[in-house]
C-alpha cells in the first residue's frame, strides 16, 4: 500500500493518530472554549466518486520549438498518434553561378529534445515531402494537418539515444533529389524563400516504435537542419557545408482513436465513464484528451463528530497507478482542481489552503530509495471543504486536469492513471482532521 508525500514527510494513518492525541488549534473557538479541551479526530470515510471525462480544448503546437513523433496505445484510453510538420528554410549563400563545385551529399539532421516511453527498442521514422507549403502567418494546433506524399522520401530505423548529449539523427537524402536541389542552387533558380518553397514545400515526420514511445525533435538550433555537403574541384578538393534550418514553421499533430477502447463511450463533453466501469481507475492527460471528475456526494450531510467545533485540515490524496520512477513515463508534474458543472466545463478554481487565497494545485512527489514506490499528489482543501461542510458554498463536482498555462509538448504526452477509492493499492482519499470539544 502506498502513502503520500507532503513537505518531504510521509503522512500515514499512524501520523494522524499521533496528532489526535494532541490538543487542537488554540485559535479555533478559543473565545468560548478552553483550548486545552480541544481534541482532534481523523476521518477518511468520506465517499469519493471519480469518473473520466473528455478534455475538449485544442492547444497550439506551432509555438513549441520541437515536433512530436510517435504512438502510445492503451486498450483502456485508446491510441494516441503524433506526427511532426516543418518547413525547409532558405538561407542566403554564394553558390549561385559558381563553377567547379561538386555535390557530396544532402543530409537531414534532427536533434533530440526529449523522449517519453520505452526507448529500448528500435524506432521507425519516415520522412515525407509535403504537397502544399506551410503558412508563416497561420497558428497551428494539435488538430491541424498538412498533406504529404504517400511514398516516403526517407525510411530510417534506429535505436533512440535522447540522453547522449548532442547526439543527433542523420539521414541521407536520396541522390537524385539532392542533385536536383544542388543544381538549382548553382543555377540561381533557388535564390529566396519563395523559390525555396517551390522546391521544398516542407517535411512530415511520421513514425512509431514496437512499444509505447514518443520522440520530440528540436527544430530550433544548430542541431537540426538540411545540411548540404559539397567540395571544389581544386587541388585541395576544399570541402564545405551549408545548413538550411527547419524552424520557420513547425507544428505537431496529435490524434486519438478510442475505437474498441474502454473509454470509447466518451463522445461528447457531457459524457463520463465512472471508475467502476473502467477498472477502478480514471485518467488525466492533455494529449489523450482526458480529465478526471471528482465528486463528494455526501460531504455536506456526513455525520460530524460529537461536540464538533471545526475543521482543522482537509487533504485530498490522489495516487497514480505506477510501478517505478525509472520507466521514462512520468505523470504530469502538476495537476490542478477546478469546479465544474453538468457539461464538465471549468467554471471556477478551487480555493486551496486554510485561507483559500490560492488556487488548488499539487505537484507530483515520491519518496526516493524506497523498496516500493510511494508517490502521489496532495491537495490542501481545508478552507473549501470547511465551507462545503457548513453549506456556505455549493458542493459542486471537481475536475482534475493540467492547468492551461502548463500545456506544452513535454506536458502534452505525460499522462497518469489514478486509482479510485475502491482500488486495492493506489487510491483517492479525502482525509479530514476534525476539531471537537472533549
Amino acid at each position: 500500500m502506498k502513502y503520500l508525500l507532503r513537505s518531504g514527510l510521509l503522512l500515514t494513518a499512524a501520523g494522524f493518530a499521533l496528532a489526535a492525541c494532541q490538543s487542537g488549534d488554540p485559535d479555533i473557538g478559543q473565545e468560548v472554549i478552553n483550548p486545552n479541551t480541544l481534541q482532534m479526530q481523523y476521518v477518511d470515510s468520506i465517499t469519493v466518486r471519480t469518473s473520466t471525462v473528455l478534455m475538449p480544448d485544442s492547444f497550439v503546437t506551432s509555438s513549441d520549438s520541437s515536433v512530436l513523433v510517435g504512438r502510445w496505445n492503451d486498450p483502456r484510453t485508446g491510441t494516441l498518434t503524433g506526427s511532426g510538420f516543418t518547413s525547409v528554410d532558405y538561407v542566403a549563400n554564394d553558390l549561385g553561378g559558381r563553377k567547379g563545385l561538386r555535390l557530396d551529399s544532402l543530409v537531414l539532421e534532427l536533434g533530440y529534445s526529449f523522449s517519453y516511453g520505452d526507448t529500448t527498442a528500435g524506432f521507425s521514422l519516415n520522412i515525407h515531402q509535403l504537397t502544399g507549403s506551410l503558412s508563416n502567418s497561420q497558428t497551428y494546433y494539435n488538430s491541424s494537418s498538412a498533406g504529404y506524399q504517400a511514398d516516403p522520401l526517407i525510411q530510417y530505423t534506429f535505436r533512440p539515444r535522447p540522453n547522449d548529449g548532442t547526439k543527433k539523427i542523420r539521414m541521407r537524402i536520396p541522390n537524385a533529389v539532392a542533385q536536383s536541389f544542388f543544381d538549382r542552387l548553382i543555377a540561381k533558380e533557388i535564390n529566396d524563400t519563395e523559390t525555396m518553397t517551390s522546391f521544398w514545400k516542407g517535411l512530415a515526420l511520421v513514425g512509431q516504435a514496437p512499444a509505447n514511445l514518443f520522440l520530440a525533435f528540436r527544430m530550433v538550433g544548430e542541431q537540426t537542419g538540411l545540411r548540404l555537403y559539397y567540395h571544389a574541384n581544386d587541388i585541395g578538393r576544399t570541402a564545405s557545408s551549408l545548413r538550411f534550418p527547419l524552424e520557420l514553421v513547425r507544428f505537431s499533430r496529435l490524434v486519438v482513436d478510442r475505437k474498441g477502447a474502454t473509454l470509447e463511450p466518451l463522445q461528447k463533453a457531457t459524457d463520463a465513464v465512472t471508475s467502476d466501469k473502467s477498472g477502478k481507475a480514471t485518467w488525466v492527460g492533455v494529449g489523450i484528451g482526458l480529465r478526471t471528475r471528482i465528486e463528494f456526494p455526501a460531504l455536506g450531510d456526513f455525520i460530524r463528530p460529537e461536540d464538533f467545533v471545526g475543521l482543522n485540515r482537509a487533504e485530498l490524496f490522489i495516487q497514480p497507478i505506477r510501478r517505478e520512477v525509472r520507466d521514462n513515463a512520468p505523470p504530469p508534474e502538476q495537476l490542478a482542481l477546478f469546479q465544474t458543472n453538468r457539461q464538465n466545463e471549468l467554471i471556477a478554481t478551487v480555493p486551496a489552503g486554510s485561507s483559500g487565497a490560492e488556487a488548488a494545485t499539487a505537484l507530483y512527489g515520491f519518496l526516493p530509495n524506497e523498496l516500493e514506490l510511494q508517490d502521489g499528489y496532495i491537495f490542501n482543501l481545508t478552507q473549501y471543504i470547511s465551507q462545503v461542510i457548513r453549506k456556505q458554498t455549493p458542493n459542486r463536482p471537481l475536475i482534475l486536469t493540467v492547468s492551461a498555462d502548463r500545456v506544452n509538448l513535454r506536458t502534452v504526452v505525460r499522462q497518469v492513471t489514478l486509482g479510485d477509492q475502491k482500488s486495492t493499492t493506489d487510491r483517492i482519499r479525502l482525509r479530514l482532521l476534525m476539531t471537537s470539544n472533549s
